[in-house]
């Protein structure tokens, strides 16, 4: 076959086709570019109808400014547009749209109609647009603009056939709609599929969009970022408009408690300047705000608003204009981290049980808590919290919409069901641990099938060694966390502890219960984040681990940083290790293979990525091994000691692997629970 072929330029028409394919992906592509258009016009009200998820018909109607019958005829026209002159207006885009090429896309792969009018005008114009053949009419029409496609793809059937079911394709437009609800919260939207209402959000405030879209129970579990104008508390708004004094960004909007997260980070909305946008390195800005109080492979909700100078923002980087380019990324994820950490440091955290997680689990069959159903069998797959023998599990609890119905409910409440499951409380009560607390499980009892047990001695000791260093860490103000300014651990009254790993407290709101493992891993993991000088202690007759070739490549990457946190650490063959000594927060060291659980956990997570992502995994599993383990018995003393050291921590409501340290039970929520009120 000859290779050899003559360059020639495309036809108009192949052109358009192809331009087309990088703007019309599939029908929510085409709603997103005209809802964009309506907003450019000034609408208030945004209705848009669909029949067959788009493929057959969707039509975007507006009460915008409309368009004269000069600019009418211009609109489909490529690279006809209104909303920039020059060069230099992409440097400061405020609109949502500025390329001029939609509408040209769209109109070259399907039947095309707009109809608009002016206020000012006596009657509408129609323009209609089929393979190429435009016709003008005039036509009775309320102010606004209404444009319909019709066929989508019916002169490209190679496109038409790559497009899903309607369930899927309308799922695309539903999400595409909510971002739009919330980041123009102002603006009334109706989505309509088959004469039936998909989604509905009147004109309001960004809350109200938020319970329209994701429904009144994940509402409820939404924190404000403290702002002038949502009349915060004073102090509150204080601290967060030092974040952002001098820096041209404003940041307002919600973001959920720890205890409510989800396995993929979908349920992050980010608007920059009223334009609805996907970021990684936003995504990455939140997750280090919420840092060690959710687990790794978590990620919260949250609703946020950035006002940025256009000009800091790069927004020509997409073809479908859905990610931007930050011009000093660094600093904007500075802020929003600030921002963030700021805003749950003024919050209550505290796992919230609820007569509702309650009910869940008394509603389930007995076969779901065990073999046979046998509710003795709970456990038989869980290990103490803190012991050696650990598992690691992913669970995934997402479904996909399959009709109009399912749709509804994965986008509103109406509602949102991606958004209700807890970790925490629910999760806790339901023995549904998700991979979030893959680390350590909870729920066995001192006389589980690990047996482990440890007398109030081991439990003196281990408190004494995180007295010492907060003793050490408190004459060095500079380097003292600041202890959360929420006063939930104040006037209690320790009730007692049950199975040797939970500790009842009473206080005048309700009822708490603290694990006492994630309580004190929490205020090691912290003690020792501070720590610059280690203590260590020299084993009678070294360690020896033996690794495999992948584990010793990692291995040599750790070695460094575990010298660094107290290991004494040398090569004892090919692929050997000899370890001479330990951090003294170890304990007496009677059983080697504590270090050989320590070093095989640490391997386990692979390639070091960075050096505080280094130190971060040595110190979370070196709180680990040292804090008080499920199973160890403590005296009244040992727990208010206990208590109060983890109150002179920053964050006391998770562990450093983000499970919940305390769960409460407010009074009101008893009396629900046991049908009182």
């Amino acid at each position: 076959m000859s290779v050899n072929k003559s360059i020639r330029v495309l036809d108009k028409d192949t052109i358009n086709k192809i331009a087309a394919g990088e703007v019309v992906e599939r029908p929510a592509s085409i709603v997103k570019e005209l809802v964009d258009n309506a907003l450019d016009a000034g609408a208030a009200n945004i209705r848009i109808e669909l029949k067959d998820s788009g493929k057959k018909s969707i039509s975007v109607r507006d009460d915008g400014v409309g368009m004269s019958r000069e600019n009418l005829v211009l609109s489909p026209v490529k690279h006809a547009t209104s909303k920039i002159t020059s060069l230099s207006d992409l440097e400061r885009i405020s609109t949502m749209g500025f390329r001029g090429e939609a509408l040209a896309a769209i109109s070259s792969v399907s039947r095309f109609e707009i109809i608009t009018k002016r206020k000012e005008d006596a009657g509408g114009t129609r323009l209609y647009l089929e393979d190429g053949k435009q016709t003008i009419s005039d036509i009775g029409a309320p102010d606004g603009t209404t444009v319909t496609v019709f066929d989508l793809f019916y002169n490209t059937p190679a496109r038409l056939k790559f497009l899903k079911g309607d369930a899927t394709e309308l799922s695309h437009i539903a999400a595409i709609v909510s971002d739009l609800i919330l980041a123009d919260p102002h603006i009334s939207f109706t989505l309509i599929n088959n004469g039936k209402t998909i989604l509905s959000s009147p004109s309001s405030d960004l809350f109200n969009s938020v319970v329209d879209i994701l429904g009144h129970d994940a509402a409820r579990q939404l924190m404000p970022i403290p702002t002038y104008a949502s009349k915060s508390d004073t102090k509150a708004c204080d601290e967060i408009q030092k974040i952002l004094a001098d820096t041209g960004v404003q940041i307002e909007g919600f973001i959920s408690k720890p205890s409510f997260t989800k396995t993929t980070p979908d349920h992050l909305f980010f608007i920059v300047n009223h334009r609805p946008v996907t970021s990684k390195e936003l995504i990455k800005a939140v997750r280090l705000g919420y840092y060690t109080k959710i687990p790794n492979n978590r990620y919260p909700a949250a609703v946020l608003h950035l006002t940025i100078d256009p000009k800091e923002v790069d927004v020509n980087v997409h073809p479908r204009k859905i990610e931007v380019r930050f011009r000093d990324e660094k600093t904007l994820i500075r802020i929003i981290t600030e921002v963030i950490e700021t805003t749950l440091r003024l919050n209550e955290l505290a796992f919230q049980v609820t007569s509702t997680d309650v009910k869940k689990v008394i509603d389930r069959p007995f076969s779901d808590f065990g073999q046979k159903g046998k509710i003795g069998n709970a456990d038989e797959s869980k290990k103490d919290a803190g012991t050696p023998s650990e598992s690691k599990k992913d669970v995934d609890m997402q479904s996909k919409p399959k009709g109009d119905s399912d749709v509804i409910k994965s986008k509103s409440e109406k509602g949102i069901d991606f958004m209700q499951q807890k970790t925490g409380s629910a999760a806790v009560l339901a023995q549904e641990e998700s991979s979030a607390y893959s680390d350590f499980k909870t729920g066995a009892s001192s006389g589980s099938k690990s047996g482990y047990t440890a007398p109030p001695k081991d439990t003196e000791k281990r408190l004494k060694e995180t007295e010492r260093l907060l003793s050490a860490s408190q004459k060095s103000p500079e380097k003292n966390a600041r202890p959360s300014e929420i006063s939930l651990l104040d006037d209690i009254r320790v009730v007692g502890q049950i199975s040797n790993l939970y500790i009842l407290v009473e206080k005048d709101s309700g009822l708490l219960i603290i694990d006492q493992h994630a309580a004190h891993e929490r205020i090691f993991y912290d003690l020792l984040k501070k720590k610059e000088n280690v203590s260590v202690q020299e084993l009678i007759s070294p360690a020896v681990v033996t690794l495999s070739p992948k584990e010793k490549v990692l291995m040599d990457e750790y070695i460094p940083y575990l010298e660094e946190a107290g290991f004494g650490i040398s090569e004892f063959g090919d692929y050997s290790y000899a370890i001479s000594f330990v951090p003294i927060v170890f304990g007496k060291m009677e059983d080697v293979s504590t270090i050989h659980e320590f070093i095989a956990d640490l391997l386990s997570f692979g390639k070091i990525k960075d050096e505080s992502g280094a130190r971060e995994t040595i110190a979370k599993r070196t709180a680990c091994r040292a804090a008080i383990k499920a199973g160890a018995c403590c005296n009244h003393a040992q727990i208010e000691e206990l208590i109060r050291q983890l109150k002179c921590t920053e964050n006391p409501y998770s562990c450093p692997h983000g499970r919940p340290t305390i769960l409460v039970f407010s009074r009101k929520e008893l009396e629900k629970m046991f049908e009182r009120i």
